[in-house]
């Protein structure tokens, strides 16, 4: 039986919409078996700008944690993952590009042979690959 998932409630999202990267929450989950909602259903999020809803699967974003659920601030942030070709990223994670300089944070997802992630990063929205076998 598939494990349960919760995704987090609130997120920065690239808007296709409004072509802006807003904070968007979680309208609903749509769980593929029509019973447990697990990393392979699909979650609606609006955007706070426009009110407009983008999908995403669970295995793309990621997981409500115990103080996002409490709504208790945390002082330490998760350090940056290195940006690597071949890993895949959440929506919601803050990476750190070896070649750029800088972190950014993954703020939208692309699919396709090969996916691609929108990062927002301090001036600009990139797209990068991820998920690529060596």
């Amino acid at each position: 039986m598939p494990e349960s998932f919760s995704p987090v409630k609130e997120v920065l999202l690239y808007c296709r919409f409004c072509n802006k990267v807003v904070l968007s929450q979680l309208e609903r989950s749509i769980a593929g078996s029509g019973r447990v909602v697990d990393k392979e259903s699909t979650f609606e999020y609006i955007c706070s700008r426009c009110n407009r809803t983008h999908c995403y699967y669970g295995k793309d974003i990621m997981e409500s944690t115990q103080e996002e659920e409490e709504n208790i601030s945390s002082e330490t942030k998760p350090k940056p993952r290195n940006y690597n070709i071949s890993e895949h990223f959440l929506i919601g994670e803050t990476i750190s590009h070896p070649s750029y300089k800088c972190i950014g944070i993954v703020v939208g997802k692309e699919p396709g042979k090969p996916n691609r992630l929108l990062v927002k990063f301090e001036k600009t929205l990139t797209s990068l690959v991820e998920d690529i076998n060596n």
